[in-house]
């Protein structure tokens, strides 16, 4: 590891818990979110973390009561229990940190708290419970941490490909797969060695989860369950299972396209471990897609998702608000409604029952997956009355808002961001000329909308994505300004830290004077680094509306239409809008200072 990480990475903030604010609180009415859930006793005690009251609720099954509730942190991004179920671990996203929390009596109490260099999005620990990986949808960088924690911890950091979020130890405990946070690109990490071994891209976005299946001639032969892979593949494989959507930039948006699951689609991958650990491409097999629902009853947004031991699946429909059950070689998929928007899903030891969190409900839904019945609902507690940032939430992430509930906002916005697609749409008022989906983080400053800034306010840039893209039923004026305002709350992620050397700080500097004296500002004006104006930028479009490079160290690929892989290949490669020539160093320096912003 470079020793100029040493400190950052070393900065353990050691806080023995104390006082009131560890304390057991009453079920006060607040919004919970829940994200994350783990048993510690096979399916009668639960702990859920719940992201947007930062608490963590102890839930009593046989009770159907919230028993416990304890504040953690700010913002809780996911838990994961140790294997001896002695504490767990919680991740504060907004303060970026790792909590520990101690478990006895079935109740958490934190009692170490670890400074992070990112922000946390999502945990695991290895069978063994001797290490840990976490992943940040806003760094590509995963951290390696030894368990137990002491005050002698040290961080590893482990540099990806991409931004990742869900992440799984694969079979052995020094090896684990992690997944794209936006679009579909896994990374294979040797966690002894610490580095990427192998990368993979999936013509996919939105992973929403992942989940291992072991497929043994046995079960084959059980279930008759011959195109559960390769049948030529060897008589017990394992697979890697991942939920995950597709857009189809050849498609548009038309009804039609729509309507027949041409545009997007939503899916199962099954790819065998053996391919997964190598450095060839992923064979697209006919048998190693599932397509999760169909024209006129889609299945949109799949998330977190388990494979039971005859094959069959069990998959969150986050955006129907359904758990479906199905199997690799049927098209049929049986369902069970749960509360608005299911993400996390625990399955139990005998495989009949199923528990979701149902994120915007803020409850736990307990599923019968044998005679498919929704048996009960568990609330986390009181919740005030909904605002109309409330409202909007629940409508970005409502496949509802779509035809036959294929899509919804965050299916190409994932979290607000982008999935980093093309897409047909007519956004420009015309079709043959797929356009990158833009970040909506931050959308509040950058009028006007759309690619030729032809939306004079966000309601109409709504309104028309709405009933053209999406091809749903038109919004009422009261579900626009929902919409609206919760696209307005959107923030952009924090900027990349300080640069950590004199050399790091000089050249950011004289990257921002580079800006001025190029004449950068005069398409992107400060502070908000855009301008309501359109511009011919010589790539071959009508004119277009330059969008903010605020967040730009976010995106993956750069203008219209994705041609650039990196911003200094814009500076570099496409020479875009310089006045003149600039070299490797000045390249190097405006670049720094952009990732800054």
């Amino acid at each position: 590891m470079p020793r100029r990480f040493e400190p950052l990475l070393l900065a353990l903030t050691l806080l023995a818990a104390s006082g009131p604010a560890n304390a057991a609180v009453p079920l006060e009415t607040q919004h919970r979110r829940p994200v994350a859930l783990v048993t510690l006793d096979n399916g009668r005690h639960f702990l859920v973390a719940n992201r947007r009251s930062g608490t963590i609720s102890r839930v009593d099954v046989t009770l159907r009561e919230v028993t416990h509730e304890v504040q953690v942190g700010k913002r809780l991004a996911d838990l994961a229990l140790a294997p001896n179920h002695k504490y767990a671990l919680v991740a504060d996203s907004q303060k970026r940190q790792l909590v520990v929390c101690q478990i006895e009596d079935g109740r958490p109490t934190p009692t170490i708290r670890i400074d992070l260099p990112i922000e946390p999005t999502r945990l695991a620990i290895d069978d063994t419970g001797r290490h840990l990986a976490v992943t940040s949808k806003w760094s590509p960088r995963l951290l390696l941490l030894d368990l137990p924690i002491t005050p002698a911890s040290k961080l590893r950091q482990v540099m990806l490909p991409m931004p990742g979020r869900h992440l799984l130890w694969l079979p052995g405990a020094t090896t684990l797969v992690v997944a794209d946070a936006f679009g579909g690109g896994l990374a294979v990490v040797d966690a002894v060695a610490a580095k990427v071994i192998h990368e993979h891209r999936l013509p996919a976005h939105n992973i929403g989860g992942l989940a291992l299946f072991r497929n043994s001639r046995n079960t084959r032969n059980a279930s008759n369950a011959h195109n559960a892979g390769d049948a030529r593949s060897a008589p017990d494989t394992t697979y890697l299972v991942v939920s995950h959507q597709v857009l189809n930039s050849a498609a548009r948006t038309t009804p039609s396209d729509v309507f027949w699951g041409l545009l997007m689609t939503n899916n199962l991958r099954r790819i065998p471990i053996q391919e997964l650990l190598s450095n060839k491409p992923l064979p697209i097999r006919r048998h190693s897609v599932v397509m999760l629902g169909q024209a006129g009853n889609a299945a949109g947004d799949p998330a977190g998702l388990a494979i039971r031991a005859d094959g069959s699946f069990v998959v969150a429909l986050s955006g129907v608000h359904q758990v479906g059950i199905g199997r690799p070689e049927r098209f049929e998929l049986t369902r069970i409604p749960t509360g608005v928007r299911p993400t996390a899903l625990w399955l139990s030891a005998d495989e009949r029952r199923a528990v979701v969190t149902s994120n915007l409900d803020d409850r736990l839904d307990l599923l019968d997956l044998h005679t498919a019945k929704h048996l009960a609902s568990i609330s986390l507690g009181p919740r005030p009355e909904s605002t109309a940032s409330d409202r909007g939430e629940r409508m970005f992430f409502d496949a509802g808002l779509s035809r036959d509930g294929w899509m919804s906002c965050h299916s190409c916005h994932t979290d607000g961001h982008s999935n980093g697609r093309l897409a047909d749409t007519l956004g420009d008022g015309q079709y043959g000329n797929a356009k990158r989906v833009l970040s909506l983080l931050g959308t509040l400053d950058t009028r006007p909308w759309a690619w030729d800034g032809r939306m004079a306010t966000l309601s109409d840039q709504v309104l028309h994505s709405v009933t053209t893209t999406m091809r749903g039923p038109r919004p009422t004026p009261s579900q626009l300004t929902d919409l609206v305002t919760y696209l307005n709350e959107l923030k952009r992620p924090a900027p990349s830290r300080p640069a950590a050397s004199d050399t790091q700080r000089q050249s950011v500097a004289q990257g921002r004077r580079l800006f001025t004296s190029l004449d950068c500002r005069r398409c992107h004006i400060p502070p908000l680094y855009t301008s309501p104006e359109t511009y011919d930028v010589g790539l071959g479009t009508p004119n277009t509306n330059p969008p903010s490079l605020r967040g730009i160290a976010q995106r993956r690929r750069l203008f219209h239409d994705n041609r650039a892989r990196s911003i200094e290949e814009v500076l570099g490669r496409f020479n875009h809008q310089l006045p003149r020539k600039i070299s490797n160093q000045e390249r190097t320096n405006l670049a720094h200072f952009l990732k800054t912003l």
